[in-house]
């Protein structure tokens, strides 16, 4: 073989390898740093309910304004009793806010049908207007009032001398994002 040959042969051995054999072809690049940032994020965070100092708030009463002690206290089908309860919920951060539910209240029954015929729900206000989606980061004054209705049409005498116990009823703040 000549050497014009050999040396043909040669350079196309290496320009195999280099585009594609054992390697890669490079081509030029140029980088530049974009900067750096500190990322944090924000929070959300809701007091324990005060049902009992706030100015309107309450522990346990009756529909007409009666105290209503757990346990003690007897209620017949048309009573409703309620509780009032403050709250402070803070939202920190951009583009935060907050959907307020309740945790579904549990109620444990005896032998009796009275759990059939009770339903519980809340009620919110937020810093003193009626409850909408909270948009808007910062400190909020949370009132709920829970309330537990007897049916009265719906009683039936299954449920005289009944005996239930209603599980802790929680208040829910879901983090939302508003653009």
């Amino acid at each position: 073989m000549n050497r014009s040959l050999k040396g043909a042969a040669a350079a196309g051995a290496a320009a195999v390898l280099l585009l594609g054999g054992a390697g890669s072809l490079a081509y030029w690049q140029a980088t530049q740093d974009a900067g750096t940032a500190d990322i944090k994020s924000g929070n959300i965070t809701l007091s324990p309910p005060d049902c009992t100092t706030a100015v309107g708030s309450h522990g346990w009463q009756l529909d007409n304004g009666d105290a209503y002690v757990p346990g003690t206290t007897k209620i017949v089908p048309g009573d409703s009793i309620s509780k009032v309860c403050d709250m402070t919920l803070v939202l920190t951060g951009e583009h935060i806010g907050a959907d307020l539910t309740f945790g579904t209240a549990g109620l444990t029954p005896d032998s009796t049908t009275l759990a059939d015929e009770l339903a519980a729900g809340v009620v919110f206000t937020v810093d003193g207007a009626a409850y909408a989606p909270i948009t808007d980061p910062g400190t909020h004054d949370v009132r709920a009032t829970i309330t537990v209705d007897f049916d009265g049409p719906g009683a039936t005498n299954l449920s005289e001398n009944g005996d239930v116990h209603l599980n802790a009823i929680n208040v829910v703040a879901d983090q939302t994002h508003t653009p």
